[in-house]
């Protein structure tokens, strides 16, 4: 019987970026980027896998989780716009209109806060919770196919790994999501900068990476 060839492990594009790396400064230590860099990577590519699958439902990642924050809180699926947005597993920007279009589409509502006058509270409705049930199950196996590559015990230890980096993570940049919203879906102004003092190009590009 002939023997199966095994085929050579393919690289990744990380591969690439620090092979150039090694190539141009070969003492430069790049061990963080094959962490941050995949990591990364992993999330765009795990968005457009997730995207594409609500997209059959009309639905995106950020309004599938404004919708899950609400189911998952339990009967009867309301909470503040400030809560909601504390409470997605991601931040969300344009929260009012996201809410608007949700309102429109017949998923949520707002009601008024029976405990604050003045307040509001966003709910899940009869609909939001029929179209949960329906995708919730397609989302859960796209995650399993793009999960597919790791054995079970794999991803339970990547998800032990990623647990504790999460941890240190949240220690270094506490508070987030950053920039909470109020309760009637206002921003907080940001802190002008002292006359006289220049802005860094990395303070005017949040979150850019050199």
């Amino acid at each position: 019987m002939r023997e199966r060839r095994r085929e050579a492990p393919r690289g990744d594009h990380v591969d690439l970026v620090l092979a150039e790396w090694r190539t141009e400064q070969p003492r430069l230590d790049t061990s963080p980027i094959a962490v941050v860099a995949r990591i990364g990577r992993a999330c765009a590519l795990l968005d457009r896998g997730l995207n594409g699958n609500f997209g059959r439902f009309g639905l995106s990642r950020t309004s599938w989780d404004v919708l899950a924050a609400l189911r998952r809180v339990g009967a009867p699926y309301r909470r503040s716009p400030t809560e909601l947005y504390r409470s997605l597993m991601r931040t969300s920007g344009g929260m009012t209109h996201l809410l608007d279009r949700l309102e429109q589409e017949g998923l949520v509502e707002r009601i008024a806060d029976p405990d604050d006058r003045r307040g509001l509270l966003v709910a899940l409705t009869r609909k939001g919770r029929a179209l949960i049930a329906r995708v919730g199950p397609s989302h859960l196996e796209t995650e399993r196919r793009m999960l597919a590559a790791l054995t079970k015990q794999e991803q339970a230890e990547l998800a032990r790994l990623l647990r504790k980096l999460l941890i240190g993570l949240e220690q270094q940049f506490p508070g987030l999501p950053p920039q909470p919203l109020a309760e009637h879906g206002r921003r907080r102004r940001q802190p002008r900068p002292r006359r006289g003092r220049k802005i860094s190009q990395t303070e005017a590009t949040p979150g850019r990476t050199k």
